[in-house]
């Protein structure tokens, strides 16, 4: 190991690792538009010797599976996504052309989280390249629509890939190693009533006032999933509403009532509460109020429409002991290879009120946190510390060899 830490800034340079993340930007790759991206990690893994492949996980719709090393169950797992967060209004111009300021690496995707991603590209290639034999394998995914739920991992799993233990590089900075996270429900509350002209107004059923009474009542109920560990969950968050004539919500007809209106929400919720609790708190929750709209329709949608691509896989909490072996390893690993060290480990906070792909993998029986890198400042969403990326892909690098060779 000495030797091969030695070798890192020969086998992971810099400016390699840069220009991978450049390269990982400069290909849109929102949710349900992976592929273009899946099929480029395919080639660059290709490339460099790695056994890989794609895995269609709906039609037209790929990512990217690398393995490395012998046969058997592979002893690591590093897992990322390739779907990333719409752009805000605030993002810098040219949101696909990473631009490097300081120790700021700027781009669209870049936080969440095409920095981890292109720290498991330079680790592994670092591997691949030092020449050492490895005795067990590694296994490489590089999934679509965690941002969904995690349907790419669900896919990988479901299709027989596993390993003795796993980490997915999320942007929660390489000073914490978490195990404790937040599960994530999202659904659609729908609202139909009956259009008529703003000249018959009182003919008709306002689905827009119908649903924003019912939200405010959802928003003061109390749902009952508390834990104390962590405050202030269940968290509501209405990420959206859309409301129209007709089933597909057309907006020219302002003149008229809104006969659908569509609010999709995202609720963060504390283990050690599962999708059905909360399925059924939510459905207590709207039918208290249903009887105070008797002309009105109001359904839960779960999953939401289609179009509105959210998905619909249920992305539970994870509830890991901080003290696990993968933990340990990293703690112990990136002081060696790096200025940083480990100082938050288990639930930190506000970070733990993220939902990831952990979930998925440690309910597969897969020891496994999440360790990536981050940015720093206000605007933290647009950018990673480079420094950072660096020292999450070294110490990949070195986790890989030391439980792989």
């Amino acid at each position: 190991m000495d030797r091969f830490v030695a070798r890192l800034d020969e086998l992971l340079p810099d400016d390699e690792l840069i220009r991978i993340a450049a390269e990982l930007t400069a290909v849109p790759s929102f949710t349900g538009e992976e592929s273009e991206l899946a099929d480029a990690v395919r080639l660059l893994l290709v490339s460099n010797g790695f056994h890989a492949y794609g895995q269609e996980v709906q039609p037209g719709r790929r990512q990217t599976i690398g393995l490395l090393g012998p046969p058997g169950r592979p002893a690591l797992l590093l897992n990322g996504h390739l779907d990333m967060d719409p752009l805000g209004r605030d993002h810098p111009a040219d949101p696909f052309v990473a631009r490097r300021h300081g120790d700021k690496l700027y781009g669209a995707g870049l936080h969440n989280m095409k920095s981890g991603v292109a720290a498991i590209l330079a680790a592994a290639l670092a591997v691949a390249r030092s020449g050492i034999v490895l005795r067990r394998s590694l296994l490489l995914e590089f999934v679509v629509g965690e941002l969904q739920g995690g349907v790419g991992t669900r896919f990988a799993l479901a299709s027989g890939l596993t390993a003795d233990a796993a980490v997915v590089p999320e942007p929660y900075s390489v000073r914490r190693v978490i195990t404790r996270t937040a599960g994530v429900h999202k659904f659609g509350l729908v609202v139909r009533g009956r259009t008529a002209h703003t000249s018959r107004h009182a003919e008709g059923v306002d689905a827009v006032a119908v649903l924003r009474q019912v939200l405010d009542h959802l928003d003061r109920s109390d749902l009952g999933l508390h834990n104390p560990d962590f405050p202030p969950l269940p968290r509501l968050q209405i990420g959206g509403i859309v409301a129209g004539r007709g089933e597909t919500h057309e907006l020219s007809g302002i003149s008229y009532l809104a006969d659908k209106a569509t609010a999709l929400i995202d609720i963060r919720y504390p283990p050690p509460f599962e999708p059905d609790d909360v399925a059924v708190a939510v459905e207590a929750a709207i039918s208290a109020v249903r009887h105070n709209f008797p002309d009105a329709k109001i359904t839960i949608d779960n999953p939401p429409e289609p179009g509105f691509r959210i998905g619909g896989s249920a992305m539970p909490p994870m509830d890991v002991s901080p003290n696990s072996p993968i933990v340990t390893d990293i703690a112990a690993l990136l002081p060696e290879v790096s200025d940083f060290s480990v100082t938050e480990t288990g639930l930190a906070l506000p970070f733990s009120y993220c939902g990831n792909d952990t979930t998925h993998l440690s309910r597969a029986g897969i020891d496994c946190c999440l360790f990536g890198p981050r940015g720093a400042g206000p605007d933290t969403e647009h950018h990673v510390l480079i420094s950072e990326m660096r020292a999450c892909a070294r110490t990949l690098a070195a986790l890989i060899v030391h439980r792989c060779a």
